[in-house]
C-alpha cells in the first residue's frame, strides 16, 4: 500500500509542482503578463520544461506519454476541435432555448482582433493537456488503471482552476467534469492532440459569447435585467443538468474502456 501511494505521489509531483508555480506567479503583480498572452506562452514553456525534466529523470520517452508527433497529429487535433465545437455549440443552444439567457451581438467587437485573440487558446489548451493528460495521467493509468488516473487528475485540474476565485465545488462541476472527457479522449486517441483540439474548441466557443473575456466577445450571453430569482435558479439548474449529463457520459466511456481493456488483457494472457 505504501509503495503504491509513493508511486502515485511521485507521478503527481509534476502537476502539483506546476500548480504551485502558477499560484506563485499569479500572486506577482505584473499586469503586462496575461494568461491570454505572454502568460499563456510562459506557462506552456514551463509545462514543457517540467515534463522534459520528469521524463529524463524517469528514463522514459515523450512518445510513451502521448507526445508523439506524426502525420496523423493534425487530423486528430482537427477532429477533436470539431467534436468540441459541436458539443459546446449544442449545449449553448440548449441553454438559450430552455432558459432565461439571452444572446446579443457585441457592436464593439472587431473580427480581426477576436480571431487573433482566439489563437491564444491553443497554447493554453496545449499547456493544460501537457500537465494533466501527459506524464502523470499516463503513468498512473498504466500502473493503477484508468479510474485512479481520471479521478486524481480531475481533482488536480479542479484545484488548478480554483485560484481564479470561483468555489471549488463550482470548478469541480465545470472543469472537473470535463477533465474526465479530456482523459478518455487522450487514452482512446493515444495522445494529447485530440483532447487539445477538443479543449481549445470549448474555450473558443465560450470566449465568443463573453464567458472568457467580454472585451473580445462577438456576442454577449447574459440574463435580462428584469429576471426573477426563480428564473435565474431555473437557468442555473439547466446548466447543472447538462454538466451532470456530460459526467454520466464520461463515466460510461471510462468504465467501458476499463472493461474492454480487461477483456483484451485476458485474451492476450
Amino acid at each position: 500500500m505504501k509503495t503504491k501511494f509513493m508511486q502515485i505521489l511521485a507521478a503527481l509531483i509534476l502537476p502539483i509542482s506546476f500548480i504551485i508555480i502558477l499560484i506563485i506567479l499569479n500572486a506577482v503583480p505584473i499586469t503586462s503578463i496575461s494568461k491570454y498572452g505572454l502568460g499563456g506562452l510562459l506557462m506552456t514553456v514551463i509545462a514543457l520544461l517540467l515534463t522534459y525534466i520528469t521524463v529524463i529523470r524517469d528514463k522514459t520517452t515523450f512518445k510513451k506519454i502521448g507526445f508523439q508527433l506524426d502525420r496523423k497529429t493534425p487530423s486528430r487535433f482537427i477532429i477533436g476541435f470539431l467534436i468540441g465545437f459541436v458539443i459546446t455549440a449544442l449545449m449553448l443552444a440548449l441553454s438559450i432555448s430552455f432558459s432565461s439567457l439571452e444572446i446579443s451581438y457585441n457592436s464593439k467587437s472587431s473580427i480581426q482582433t477576436v480571431l487573433l485573440w482566439l489563437l491564444a487558446f491553443f497554447p493554453l489548451a496545449y499547456m493544460e493537456e501537457i500537465i494533466f493528460r501527459g506524464y502523470a495521467f499516463t503513468k498512473i493509468n498504466n500502473k493503477f488503471g484508468i479510474w485512479p488516473a481520471q479521478i486524481l487528475l480531475a481533482l488536480l485540474f479542479t484545484w488548478y482552476h480554483d485560484f481564479t476565485g470561483a468555489s471549488f465545488l463550482n470548478q469541480l462541476l465545470g472543469p472537473g467534469i470535463w477533465a474526465f472527457i479530456y482523459g478518455i479522449a487522450a487514452i482512446w486517441s493515444k495522445g494529447i492532440a485530440l483532447p487539445t483540439g477538443l479543449h481549445m474548441a470549448i474555450n473558443v466557443i465560450l470566449a465568443l459569447v463573453g464567458q472568457k473575456d467580454e472585451r473580445h466577445a462577438i456576442w454577449n450571453l447574459e440574463f435580462p435585467t428584469d429576471i426573477t430569482p426563480s428564473l435565474r435558479t431555473q437557468t442555473e439548474n439547466i446548466g447543472l443538468f447538462m454538466q451532470l449529463f456530460v459526467l454520466i457520459i464520461a463515466i460510461i466511456l471510462t468504465e467501458y474502456y476499463r472493461r474492454n481493456k480487461l477483456k483484451i488483457d485476458k485474451e492476450l494472457n
